[in-house]
């Protein structure tokens, strides 16, 4: 085992390569980039694809074992098994893609990296699932102890991990650490390991909550498309209104004694085709025949006026019968001679 780990030492590919992804995921953890803008994406792509391609080199050259200790590992190799944490807090961090896809791939990562500090005894914290699982009350019920004991748990994580972080500044950066005795060096990934340990736990704290956010809104959606147009309904449209039809009468008696006389049932005749045949049927005289009242009535003042003018005239023949007029409405009361009104 000792053999390989030389191997690895002296192999700069694998090294430049872990180092280059650390290095960026460092930077990107402290950026004030908007996470989503396609720079700093693409520089969590660039990590991503080079602690990938170390996890594979790693892999391919069996440098960890179930059956070894920390302390057998050699001092060079202790860094790389940050892999499955810095791959879990990279992509964390993606976007554009499916968000359950991503969280799921990056507890994948968490958990694969605190079975592998536990393996190597690195820490003895229990990976959340195995928790909940027993700490779970039969009832269903949430357990006050236990969320009690939970926050005691993350309060004294935090505690630990800001005396590593101040440990860790004392002892240089990852970049630092090739030009560093071998006992500061391992010093340094050892409390680089159990830094990340309590990272890893709080991580996958938030993700499960996300997880569950997220499944929750998938079977919503699902649900709803299953649903299709019965998901919401539809408020009734309203009636088009009906376009008023001219008044129309009934062609004759009979359709009046069927359908009810003053109440034009079936449209048969408009006012202007009875009109037209009371015209034909010689009951009404046409408008250039017919006078109207107000023809009569100029036609009268008409008359009048003539009368009068010819008065003013003196015509002899005016004057004889406007005299007799006047002596005819002086013995003959009004109205007599009006035998057929009996007036």
């Amino acid at each position: 085992m000792a053999e390989k780990a030389d191997d690895v030492s002296d192999a700069p590919k694998l090294s430049e390569i872990f180092e280059d992804s650390w290095r960026i995921q460092q930077e990107l953890e402290i950026s004030d980039e908007p996470t989503n803008s396609k720079s700093y994406q693409d520089a969590l792509h660039k990590a991503i694809k080079m602690s990938e391609q170390a996890t594979v080199m790693v892999s391919q050259l069996n440098l960890f074992s179930s059956n070894e200790e920390l302390e057998e590992l050699p001092t060079t190799d202790i860094r790389y098994l940050l892999l499955p944490a810095l791959l879990g807090s990279l992509t964390l961090k993606l976007t554009g893609e499916d968000r359950l896809a991503v969280v799921e791939r990056s507890k994948t990562y968490f958990k694969d990296f605190l079975r592998r500090c536990r393996q190597y005894g690195v820490t003895e914290e229990e990976i959340p699932e195995d928790q909940e699982a027993r700490s779970q009350p039969p009832s269903g019920r949430p357990d006050l102890r236990a969320m009690q004991a939970n926050r005691e748990d993350k309060i004294r994580r935090y505690k630990q991990a800001k005396e590593m972080e101040r440990k860790m500044q004392a002892l240089g950066t990852p970049s630092q650490m090739k030009d560093k005795p071998e006992d500061v060096q391992r010093e340094f990934y050892i409390l680089s390991l159990k830094k990340w340990v309590s990272t890893a736990l709080e991580e996958l704290a938030g993700v499960q909550q996300e997880m569950e956010i997220l499944q929750h809104m998938a079977k919503m959606k699902s649900r709803q498309k299953e649903q299709g147009a019965n998901a919401e309904p539809k408020p009734p449209k309203e009636k088009p209104r009906q376009p008023m039809k001219p008044f129309i009468l009934t062609r004759d008696a009979i359709q009046a004694q069927v359908f009810g006389a003053g109440y034009p049932s079936v449209p048969t005749m408009t006012l202007e085709e009875f009109y037209q045949k009371e015209i034909a049927e010689g009951k009404i005289l046409p408008n250039s025949q017919n006078p109207t009242p107000a023809s009569q009535r100029e036609e009268a003042e008409r008359r009048e006026r003539e009368k009068e003018e010819a008065v003013d005239r003196d015509d002899p023949e005016a004057l004889r019968k406007a005299r007799e007029l006047d002596e005819f409405k002086d013995t003959h009361k009004r109205g007599c001679g009006n035998r057929e009104n009996m007036g």
